[in-house]
């Protein structure tokens, strides 16, 4: 049985996932990709923030982090197996899921409704 996903485990996963990926890491992409990189590892360690509980956030800032939880598993290709190596994929797998759980929590933390 796979763990239930929440906001401890989802923030868990997400701060795996910079150094899985290498969000950290200026040098590991070309220059020109690094923009796009640290915008969303930005938005990303913001929903960590807030998936702990650290609701102080302005709007806007969580409104831009929704966005590239959403948009960055189509880009990344998270969703298709055959583009990462078979003994990575559950990971990414789990990196999906915490994205998608982390960016409804955000919704809801901006609607007013905590989870």
């Amino acid at each position: 049985m796979t763990e239930q996903m929440d906001p401890t485990r989802a923030a868990r996963l997400l701060e795996r996932w910079f150094s899985f990926y290498g969000m950290d890491d200026r040098e590991a992409w070309p220059r020109e990709d690094y923009p796009q990189i640290k915008r969303a590892y930005e938005a990303m360690q913001l929903a960590v923030e807030v998936l702990r509980g650290n609701t102080s956030k302005e709007k806007t800032g969580i409104q831009k982090a929704i966005a590239q939880l959403e948009e960055w598993p189509t880009i990344h290709s998270m969703e298709d197996p055959d583009d990462w190596e078979p003994v990575d994929f559950p990971f990414v797998r789990n990196v999906l899921e915490a994205m998608r759980f982390a960016a409804a929590f955000l919704k809801e933390q901006q609607a007013g409704n905590t989870p």
